[in-house]
């Protein structure tokens, strides 16, 4: 009788062991794991950007997908308040019945946060990402001629969902899918044909479907952008997204797209267009004071729940709750890989302090001085200096008056 018992009593302590297992990895399992805010851990795992949103399209006929997409905005966007964006009904947002969408554009340089700020907008229901659509210029800074007049179509044939006689767009994301898998709702259908990516009138007829329009562009400086603020049209609103020369520069440092090119691995030059886009936002903001904005990236990361909805106020658009979900998720824990958004936010922007040798830092500051005091950023005055604790490398700013 003692070992029946004996033999009964394991069996179930098995058991539970096996119930507590399955149940433990029910919550570590990504799908149901939401970190707390004070949530601090390096996961060596490479989580998706965005969880797909559409079963296997690939039997769908064009007309079916696009009944589909309209369907789903119309449910996503079922408690918007749409007095937030000035207009009345979802309809008001949608080119395909007549409207006018919002439409944003990101304005900065590589390794500057425009990927997550991008990311940021993209987690608003309904909008249309256009991802990089300067891709196939590779590794240059448009200034101006010969490449300013070309660029500044592409960028409004695009926010018009105009995708026709765009062949050099098209040919470069052939072989760089990456061109489209950033705009999410589009790469759920194309990831399964990919002939749909690369089809200038599904594309214009599907963007046409999205009440918001979201882009960001680091190959254009900010001056250039006065022509799509001009357009009517278009009705666009800017954010300019500056961060500190010397966390840019560490953040460059070791990507193998940037040393080939004087435009990604020169401070200097990275400094005069820091200057030139000062110099440029002070005027525009004048011209337009309620069409743009500027953002340094280092308050965006220490406190994204005030700066995120503060920036959505002014871009006109309600907050949701995929944004703070987007956020609970994404800057409280960090994931490796080098275009990665999740982030233990506060901790990215000074980062280039405990990492960069004191001597870089001092080469960056001789030739960025200028930048640097432009957009209140405190120079680091020895290597002791820059890792203290009581060192603050933010002061404030203002534009030219």
């Amino acid at each position: 009788m003692l070992r029946r018992v004996n033999f009964y009593s394991i069996c179930i302590a098995f058991g539970l062991s096996v119930l507590l297992i399955l149940a433990g990895s029910r919550y570590t399992d990504n799908t149901y794991y939401r970190p707390s805010p004070e949530s601090h851990r390096i996961i060596e795992i490479n989580i998706p950007q965005q969880t797909p949103t559409n079963p296997d399209d690939s039997s769908l006929n064009i007309a079916t997908i696009m009944e589909k997409t309209r369907y789903k905005i119309k449910i996503e966007l079922e408690n918007y308040n749409f007095t937030v964006s000035s207009v009345k009904k979802l309809e008001d947002l949608i080119m395909e019945s007549g409207g006018q969408p919002l439409r944003s554009i990101i304005i900065s340089t590589w390794r500057s946060g425009t990927t997550f700020l991008g990311e940021v907008l993209n987690s608003v229901p309904g909008n249309y990402y256009h991802y990089e659509p300067l891709l196939n210029y590779e590794i240059i800074q448009i200034r101006g001629s010969p490449y300013s007049d070309k660029a500044l179509e592409t960028i409004t044939k695009m926010l018009k969902c105009d995708y026709n006689g765009m062949d050099e767009y098209f040919e470069y994301g052939k072989t760089h899918l990456h061109q489209f898998s950033h705009n999410t709702r589009l790469w759920d259908h194309c990831k399964y044909r990919k002939e749909l990516c690369l089809d200038a009138n599904f594309t214009s007829k599907f963007c046409k479907l999205f009440p918001f329009q979201s882009m960001k562009i680091v190959r254009v400086r900010l001056h250039l952008i006065q022509q799509l603020l001009e357009n009517k049209e278009l009705n666009i609103k800017v954010v300019l997204l500056i961060r500190d020369p010397r966390g840019v520069m560490q953040s460059r440092q070791h990507r193998n797209f940037c040393q080939p090119s004087p435009d990604c691995w020169k401070p200097e030059l990275l400094c005069a267009d820091m200057i030139s886009d000062y110099v440029a936002a002070s005027r525009l903001i004048k011209l337009y004071p309620d069409r743009i904005i500027v953002q340094r990236y280092e308050e965006l990361a220490l406190d994204p729940n005030s700066t995120v909805p503060s920036l959505l106020k002014f871009l006109g658009i309600s907050p949701t709750t995929s944004v703070e979900e987007f956020l609970l998720s994404h800057t409280n824990v960090e994931v490796s890989g080098v275009s990665s958004t999740f982030r233990v936010s506060r901790e990215v922007p000074f980062k280039w302090r405990n990492v960069l040798n004191y001597n870089f830092v001092e080469d960056i500051q001789l030739v960025c001085k200028e930048a640097l005091d432009l957009w209140g950023y405190k120079l680091v005055h020895n290597a002791t200096h820059m890792i203290s604790k009581d060192f603050n490398p933010l002061a404030n700013y203002t534009l030219m008056q």
